[in-house]
């Protein structure tokens, strides 16, 4: 009889270690493996408690270990501490004997106690190789797990040790293949700017030759027409055309092809411009209110951009509302922002808490789901009407090019508030002058040289400099006017040159016309930033640099300039 019976408790452990070795590695998941083969160890061994420490290199892939992270535990209630440091006394109990068992009233019990109430009972302890520990409690034992049985399990032990690196090793490959997107979705990210910042920059370029011609004839035909009531329309035209300039200026900038204008910004004053401008495209069913903070300090930062910036919130508000009836409020104010407040902004990495200016754009529209927030500053996501302004991911550039901030907060059918944050300017503002009306004084006298492809352009200029008082020769192209500039070298006093041309580039015609006279006097004139084209000439320079849109003042303080500088 006790031969039958030890031969029965032999089976009964072959069965259970069986199954215990077929538990183990069912899942490639950390917890999936962890919590197949523990419940059932749980349910086999009567135990009451069981928990997986694994050394944090395993799992963060860091250099080094400074403690072990709690994988898994059942029951997780028990288990508040989630870290244990390598000094911990399970630890280095372990570390010296690879499997053990000590129960309550025993030296060394308390010391292993990481869970809540434990006040008895028996823990069993495994060193899981050189991944971690495995932790079995049983509340029912008052002595330690018998050595036999301890033996018994670990060669199933073993076997769920080398699932878990199995696991572990799959986490790291994932982690790897994810991290691997992440930089191809970067990657495609950034070629992506690069083809919009190329097509933008080339956009600008010719819109800026196009305005050239819009400003400048505008402006010779209100010096005409001076007095007349057909001058405030001109002077509609003008002020709408410069307002485009300054679009096509944001243009440039987001191409890399112009640099920002910073200075003290009055953000009521821009708000309230920008209120008047966009009455036409704001849906008519919107009622538009402002609450401007009249004692709100100076912003730093390009007007221009800031323009664009408060426009983009209003037409992407009022395109909330859908077609129907709703309110867009705009307020501004100052904020003392924490460190904690800015992990809800989309922000520069230099960012700290500080006190901003805010402007909040609020709308009682659509909403948007979570899905919809996460993409909405991606450069090529859209969820409204196309063509409208430079969209939200152009716009989180500016901000974050001022050292600003945005944040959004919406649910879906309750509408959406957008908050941006720019840094005070510790400047004042300069004193409002009005804008002065353009003249031509016939104060000038010689030959002029205007060299662009463009008609339009080249009427303009020619027109300004002849009521200065000059003789104009004109060409439109670069190989023209080198032809020119050689007919007439010793008569020409000053040479407007385009950069970019036909048949010869404005560079290679620059090179030439030097060659023939040395101290020519030659202005590039181009729709491209100074920078950018001062940058394609490399040892000799041009005299001075004329940025299209031009207006007429700004031809003839440059020609004034120049010349009365030449003359010295």
């Amino acid at each position: 009889m006790t031969e039958r019976r030890k031969v029965a408790g032999i089976l009964q452990d072959l069965s259970v270690l069986y199954e215990l070795s077929l538990s183990a590695g069912q899942s490639i998941d950390l917890d999936e493996n962890c919590a197949a083969f523990l419940r059932t160890l749980m349910a086999r061994k009567s135990l009451d408690f069981t928990s997986v420490w694994i050394r944090e290199r395993f799992i963060t892939g860091a250099d080094s270990d400074t403690e072990l992270i709690q994988v898994y535990a059942n029951p997780s209630f028990r288990a508040p501490m989630l870290t244990i440091s390598e000094d911990h006394p399970l630890v280095k109990r372990a570390e010296e004997q690879s499997l053990f068992s000590l129960a309550h009233g025993q030296p060394g019990f308390e010391e292993l106690v990481t869970e809540l109430g434990i006040d008895r009972g028996s823990f069993a302890v495994f060193r899981l190789g050189e991944i971690g520990i495995l932790k079995l409690y049983s509340i029912a034992r008052r002595d330690p797990f018998a050595p036999v049985e301890l033996s018994k399990l670990r060669s199933v032990v073993d076997k769920f040790t080398v699932s878990l690196e199995g696991c572990l090793d799959h986490a790291r490959v994932r982690v790897a293949e994810l991290r691997r997107r992440e930089l191809e979705r970067q990657m495609l990210h950034a070629q992506k700017l690069e083809s919009l910042g190329l097509l933008a920059g080339g956009v600008a370029h010719d819109f800026n030759n196009l305005l050239t011609a819009i400003i400048g004839s505008a402006e010779l035909a209100r010096l005409e027409l001076h007095g007349h009531a057909a001058a405030d329309l001109l002077e509609n035209v003008i002020t709408a055309a410069s307002r485009a300039a300054e679009l096509s200026a944001q243009l440039l900038a987001y191409s890399g092809g112009a640099p920002l204008m910073s200075g003290p910004v009055n953000l009521n004053e821009v708000i309230e411009e920008m209120l008047r401008l966009t009455t036409v495209s704001v849906s008519k069913l919107a009622r538009v209110t402002s609450r401007l903070d009249p004692e709100l300090p100076p912003v730093e930062g390009d007007v221009g951009q800031l323009r664009q910036v408060v426009m983009n919130l209003l037409t992407n508000a009022s395109e909330a509302l859908d077609g129907k009836a709703g309110d867009v409020v705009v307020r501004t104010g100052v904020a003392d922002v924490s460190r904690a407040e800015l992990g809800e902004y989309h922000l520069g990495e230099d960012r700290t808490a500080d006190r901003y200016v805010f402007v909040d754009v609020e709308d009682t529209g659509c909403g948007m789901d979570s899905a919809t927030q996460q993409r909405i500053f991606d450069p090529f996501f859209t969820t409204k009407f196309t063509g409208r302004g430079l969209g939200l991911a152009a716009l989180l550039g500016i901000v974050r090019g001022h050292g600003g901030a945005i944040r959004v907060r919406s649910l879906v059918g309750n509408g959406s508030q957008v908050r941006v944050l720019l840094p005070r300017s510790m400047r004042t503002l300069p004193p409002t002058e009005p804008l002065a009306r353009p003249s031509v004084d016939r104060t000038e006298e010689g030959v002029a040289l205007v060299v662009d492809d463009e008609s339009a352009v080249r009427t303009v200029l020619t027109q300004i400099l002849r009521q200065m008082g000059f003789q104009v020769l004109s060409a439109a192209d670069g190989r023209d006017a080198v032809r020119v500039f050689e007919e007439h070298s010793d008569e020409i006093d000053i040479v407007f040159l385009d950069l970019t041309m036909p048949e010869l580039s404005g560079e290679e015609a620059f090179e030439r016309m030097l060659d023939v006279d040395p101290d020519a006097c030659v202005v590039v004139c181009s729709g491209y930033s100074e920078a950018k084209a001062h940058a394609r000439f490399t040892e000799r320079k041009p005299c001075a640099f004329l940025e299209k849109p031009f207006r007429i003042m700004d031809v003839t303080r440059l020609v004034s300039d120049t010349l009365a500088r030449r003359r010295r």
